[in-house]
């Protein structure tokens, strides 16, 4: 069973360390490297926007398996998951997908999705999204 709760302060540091994960950042739009600077000042505002979930998933032991967070973009909101390399292509990040939607309650999310990173597509997919353009991918509620 999976664990959700919103980040905190506490979590800064862990999510630092995933974003720069090299996988993470070769996957990422923006592939360069995130300075402590840039990171802290970022966290601190973000953490503080409840309106746009921000959640730390883990597991019944209180490991940290990821990250999941919603951004605004226009009239639809964006969502964004990135889990520890320890937990990747264990099929959590379907799971996280579609539990997250349903915790934060939002019926019309997008994804931009890398179309050379083939396991979140299908995580993506598994989870109800239909591509909609080469990067975009939107959610459907069945």
């Amino acid at each position: 069973m999976l664990k959700y709760r919103y980040a905190s302060k506490e979590d800064i540091k862990k999510i630092f360390d995933l974003s720069n994960d090299p996988d993470v950042r070769e996957k990422s739009e923006n592939k360069n490297l995130i300075t402590w600077e840039e990171h802290v000042s970022w966290f601190n505002q973000r953490i503080e926007n409840k309106k746009f979930p921000f959640f730390i998933v883990e597991n019944e032991q209180n490991q940290f398996i990821g990250q999941v967070r919603f951004e605004p973009k226009g009239s639809e909101t964006v969502i964004s998951i990135s889990l520890t390399k320890e937990f990747r292509s264990q099929g959590f990040g379907t799971q996280i997908i579609k539990e997250s939607i349903k915790k934060a309650g939002y019926t019309n999310v997008i994804a931009y999705i890398n179309t050379s990173n083939i396991p979140s597509v299908k995580s993506f997919e598994k989870a109800g999204f239909k591509n909609s353009n080469l990067l975009k991918f939107k959610f459907e509620d069945k």
